[in-house]
């Protein structure tokens, strides 16, 4: 029966479903506009009008991103252009990743566009399911990118971390989730950094408290959980190691760590 059981689930097809793109940020790397001063602005790539594009100037390396505003496992991105100049978009290339800077180094690349056909939908379904937060379609040539809608399916990844908006010192924190049955947020790759920091958008400081923690006598980092500091996302100017400092994440944009007084009073990110 367990053979069964197990043999079922990897045998199983993944349950996929249409991401809703309400409430995600688009941008690109330029904007066209045209003889009538009408911007072609990303976000009309996902406005549900396949006859309404964005349209980026001619350039080298033009491109269109979306930040989902959540970790996602991507099965497929589906891309419809209507007939029109520059509307076949072969060579252009989908990165998946997590990093809100455009780093195509980082990033996993989903697929390089082939074939591409105009008034249908054209599938793309990479090699495998690939999570990330932040889907971004490149063209590397001279060219403008165009692309009139764009669909995303996959499944959301549930978060493991609570925000508690709260202010305490870090020791206040590490008690406060400690009494709840959970601990001080880890950090422990790119995807948990993600997680944490989409928890962290929804502080009232401008500062999260994370389970790091620094012993001053040896100088060295440490996680809660006893997890190693093998990640690591410092700000470029954290501050130095001296006493009585605790690692917190910036609430804005890249999410920054840096070190902070643990006597300062922040609201803090629990792991469940």
């Amino acid at each position: 029966m367990l053979w069964s059981l197990l043999f079922f689930s990897l045998i199983a097809p993944f349950n996929t479903e249409s991401i809703q793109l309400n409430g995600t940020e688009t941008s690109q790397s330029s904007i066209y506009e045209d003889d009538n001063t009408l911007k072609y602005t990303s976000d009309r790539a996902i406005d549900g009008d396949v006859k309404i594009c964005t349209n980026t100037k001619q350039q080298m390396n033009s491109w269109w991103r979306i930040d989902l505003m959540g970790v996602y496992r991507i099965s497929s991105i589906e891309i419809f252009n209507k007939a029109s100049v520059h509307s076949v978009i072969n060579g252009c290339e989908i990165y998946i990743g997590y990093s809100p800077e455009l780093n195509r180094t980082a990033d996993l690349k989903f697929e390089t566009i082939e074939n591409f056909a105009t008034d249908i939908w054209n599938t793309f379904k990479g090699n495998g399911n690939v999570s990330g937060r932040y889907i971004t379609v490149i063209y590397p040539k001279e060219e403008p990118l165009v692309l009139c809608e764009v669909k995303i399916n996959g499944t959301k990844e549930e978060s493991p971390f609570v925000l508690i908006q709260e202010n305490k010192t870090w020791e206040e924190a590490l008690s406060h989730c400690r009494a709840q049955n959970m601990d001080l947020a880890s950090i422990l790759d790119a995807n948990t950094q993600t997680l944490v920091g989409l928890e962290a958008m929804k502080a009232t400081t401008d500062f999260v408290w994370l389970g790091l923690g620094h012993i001053c006598i040896l100088d060295f980092w440490f996680w809660v959980n006893d997890h190693c500091l093998t990640f690591e996302y410092w700000a470029p100017e954290s501050g130095t190691d001296v006493c009585d400092v605790s690692a917190a994440m910036e609430k804005n944009w890249e999410h920054h760590w840096h070190k902070k007084n643990a006597d300062q009073q922040l609201n803090f990110i629990c792991a469940k």
